[in-house]
């Protein structure tokens, strides 16, 4: 299936009206619930937007064609998708996790050390190599956000 412009077209629309209504209710919902015990679902609403991200992410990936040509817009989304997730999946793996963060001038080799004599529990059972290619994804995302 190729990747049309009435289709990227209708998958932008359906997202806006998604995210609208999603506005609406929790407008609403925040008018009528003033209740300051209440604690936010935060970790069940991130899955949700990541199995909603990763079933758009499925049928896009499905849609392109090798060789097929896109608007370079399209292609600024695709990079900031990447990155934006990238970054969420660094976060998670690394610094909410371990509830610190290298020092600000730390290099890449600070960060390898690092990862390599951490016992978190997201390295258990990592090769030395992939615990270093999880450090470099880390000090490179690091350094993007300086």
């Amino acid at each position: 299936m190729k990747l049309s412009k009435d289709i990227i077209r209708n998958l932008i629309k359906e997202e806006i009206s998604e995210m609208c209504a999603a506005d609406q209710y929790k407008m609403a919902s925040d008018d009528k619930h003033q209740d300051y015990h209440h604690q936010d679902d935060e970790g069940d609403m991130a899955k949700r937007q990541m199995f909603k991200t990763a079933e758009y992410a499925t049928a896009i990936f499905d849609m392109i064609q090798d060789g097929e040509q896109y608007p370079a817009w399209i292609q600024s989304k695709m990079t900031k998708v990447a990155d934006y997730i990238g970054a969420v999946k660094h976060y998670l793996e690394y610094d909410h996790v371990m509830g610190e963060k290298l020092d600000k001038d730390a290099d890449a080799g600070d960060y390898i050390k690092d990862f390599r004599k951490s016992d978190a529990p997201q390295f258990k059972g990592k090769s030395k190599k992939k615990k270093q290619q999880m450090a470099v994804a880390a000090y490179l995302d690091a350094k993007d956000n300086k």
